[in-house]
């Protein structure tokens, strides 16, 4: 373990003199922009993403309508914040508080983009493999390096792989990748990558 915790002070902090709920409006209007942003796009893509029901039980019960639902009233309820950007975006200093949105939270956008790339992974180059891969840049980015540590990633993933195939019985697609290769390979490799 390391000697040293990396720490980066955030308005949550309790030594910190802001207060947690002191928001600038500035930072307050670019996140709520950036989730206006995300509803709007899931808005878009929702019909591409769910199919109808397959029993007629009313439009409340289709698979669309919840989500449509929520989405609607994230717009509306979260337009104001977003003509709140659109109004103080062009105040000097406005890019200095609206970071306080953000603070402390590069990391967390590290793990999640990583995260993110896990699930690409999965689908490009199996779950084994993604898994494996994952698992080793997790730990890199936890400061947890050295050989001791990659072998305790690799029997963590080999452990959650064991969970999957064996205990749970889930069985993933072969993976685009192993088109690459010999159909033998697929055929022999395909089921545990």
């Amino acid at each position: 373990m390391t000697a040293r915790i990396d720490h980066i002070p955030t308005a949550a902090d309790a030594e910190t003199p802001q207060p947690e709920d002191d928001v600038t409006p500035e930072a307050a209007s670019t996140a709520g922009t950036l989730f206006w942003i995300f509803a709007a796009f899931a808005l878009i893509l929702l019909p591409f993403a769910t199919v109808a029901g397959k029993r007629p039980l009313g439009w409340i019960q289709e698979p669309w309508s919840w989500p449509f639902i929520v989405l609607v009233f994230a717009l509306v309820g979260g337009g104001g914040l977003a003509f709140d950007y659109l109004r103080l975006r062009r105040n000097p200093g406005f890019s200095v508080k609206a970071n306080e949105a953000f603070a402390g939270m590069g990391r967390s956008f590290a793990y999640a983009a990583a995260f993110l790339a896990f699930i690409g992974g999965v689908w490009l180059i199996g779950f084994t493999l993604a898994s494996i891969l994952f698992m080793q840049a997790l730990y890199y980015m936890s400061g947890l390096r050295g050989a001791k540590w990659s072998l305790v990633g690799l029997v963590v993933t080999v452990a959650i792989l064991l969970a999957f195939r064996v205990g749970l019985g889930i069985w993933f697609p072969l993976p685009p990748i192993m088109l690459l290769f010999p159909d033998w390979v697929g055929n022999a490799l395909g089921e545990y990558l």
